[in-house]
């Protein structure tokens, strides 16, 4: 009796384009948009959660192979501290955070991971008003956290 040995190749885990959005409307907004326009089928991320502070919206399609997912890039988070009075002149302590900390001006990233391709994205959402500019950012010039859990 024969046996085959096969070896599985070593899956790049940062293979993936990011596409990012200047645009002043709300995430569920840009996912309708962006699925009328360019042909998605986003849906609100099950993975939302108290612990994942930034809005996400996912398009996987297995059968086509299409795995795009749609995150907010800046979150504002209120810190309320119970000891302080509830006078009328205290506001709450609040505390910025940006999901990809070199791209500040961007609103939202499009992280395509596989199905289709990013110059073709950005070209049909030309079509879309309220995004204000896209692009593709240098993956090589930013400093992005491979620990965060982005699915």
């Amino acid at each position: 009796m024969a046996v085959k040995h096969y070896m599985l190749d070593e899956i790049a885990e940062d293979d993936f384009s990011l596409v990012a959005i200047k645009c002043s409307c709300e995430g569920y907004l840009l996912a309708y948009l962006l699925n009328t326009h360019c042909g998605f089928k986003f849906t609100r991320s099950k993975k939302n959660s108290a612990k994942n502070t930034f809005e996400s919206y996912e398009c996987i399609d297995p059968f086509k192979g299409i795995e795009v997912r749609l995150f907010l890039n800046r979150c504002i988070l209120l810190q309320n501290d119970p000891q302080k009075g509830a006078s009328l002149f205290d506001l709450p302590e609040t505390k910025e955070l940006y999901l990809v900390q070199d791209l500040k001006d961007v609103d939202y990233i499009v992280k395509i991971d596989s199905g289709i391709e990013a110059k073709s994205l950005i070209k049909k959402m030309e079509s879309i008003n309220e995004i204000s500019y896209r692009f593709l950012p240098d993956q090589s010039q930013l400093n992005l956290d491979f620990s965060l859990n982005l699915y």
